[in-house]
């Protein structure tokens, strides 16, 4: 039996496509940059896409841990195109500030039904904002300071390759 309201269920299954969603536009976006000369840029991006799936997961857990049925829905085709690393950037801002505003929907339905073991996973999924929103306005933000100048671009793109994926994706082992 599930010990999670039903609007609250819809709610969280909802934030499992919202962080595959996100998970797929940031591995469109690595595989946007590895067409490019910025590799570092798309190793950050693959991170990203890595992380993504882990918070899902963290929400598909909890619902399966309270006895509530996933239901998973489709993924839209990402965005592929883009004119620059920052345009890539302010796409991945707007994309984390909507997620920001979903964990606030999601808190706000927890704290409407008294569920406090999802308002302390949402807690975590909070804090975890600040930090996503903050590390892509600091990178939005040197993008716009060095503008089209090569030399610094490839510094951050350096800096940026420092951000490794959570698994080995480097390996084309064997079919």
């Amino acid at each position: 039996m599930s010990k999670v309201a039903p609007e609250l269920h819809s709610l969280l299954n909802a934030q499992i496509n919202n962080e595959m969603t996100a998970s797929y536009n940031y591995l469109a976006m690595s595989a946007w940059f590895e067409n490019t000369p910025y590799g570092g840029f798309a190793q950050w991006m693959l991170a990203q896409s890595q992380e993504e799936t882990t918070h899902a997961m963290k929400f598909y857990h909890f619902l399966i841990d309270r006895g509530a049925k996933v239901e998973l829905a489709a993924i839209s085709t990402p965005r592929a195109d883009f004119s620059s690393p920052l345009e890539v950037f302010e796409t991945s801002l707007n994309q984390e500030e909507q997620v920001t505003t979903s964990i606030h929907q999601l808190y706000n339905m927890a704290e409407t039904h008294r569920d406090h073991e999802s308002k302390n996973l949402l807690n975590w999924f909070l804090d975890e904002q600040v930090e996503e929103e903050k590390a892509v306005q600091d990178m939005i933000d040197r993008l716009r300071l060095v503008g089209d100048n090569p030399l610094g671009l490839l510094q951050l793109d350096q800096e940026a390759a420092q951000r490794s994926p959570l698994i080995d994706t480097t390996t084309h082992e064997g079919n």
